[in-house]
């Protein structure tokens, strides 16, 4: 088995026991195309929003861009940023819960940057594991990054 199938698969075994409820989110509703997060969106505007939170440092070397409900599917998605901020290659495996109105987790997602140079960045989806019925927030969960690798 490959080191990124590994990787897959302990990524996803992680979110299936993720249970956290306050990391950054991001809001969104019941739409086919996601929307781009502004850095400066707050939740007094009604936008969606991203806020860095617990994960430790490897959390601020992910953002949340938009999260949304694919209108068709009903299957949640978070499109992210992976920038290595460190100084050697690095693969980053990132935990997504997408959390309904009430706090509840309807659903996880994961995603994986493979060997990302240092100051390099990467566009990566985590999509979720269920369908859903309602808006959902998505917040950020675990964040490993496993150096030089």
């Amino acid at each position: 088995m490959s080191t990124a199938t590994l990787l897959a698969v302990a990524a996803l075994a992680t979110v299936t026991a993720c249970s956290s409820s306050d990391g950054p989110a991001v809001t969104g509703g019941d739409k086919s195309t996601p929307t781009a997060v502004p850095p400066s969106a707050t939740a007094a505007t009604g936008a969606p929003t991203a806020t860095v939170g617990k994960g430790g440092a490897t959390s601020a070397d992910v953002t949340i861009d938009s999260c949304a409900v694919d209108a068709t599917t009903k299957i949640p998605k978070a499109e992210l940023t992976v920038t290595n901020h460190g100084s050697d290659t690095a693969t980053y495996t990132i935990q997504v819960e997408f959390v309904d109105g009430g706090g509840t987790r309807v659903a996880e997602g994961a995603a994986i940057a493979n060997s990302l140079a240092a100051n390099q960045q990467a566009k990566e989806t985590a999509g979720g594991t269920a369908q859903v019925t309602s808006d959902v927030t998505c917040r950020l969960g675990k964040v490993q990054r496993l150096a030089g690798m």
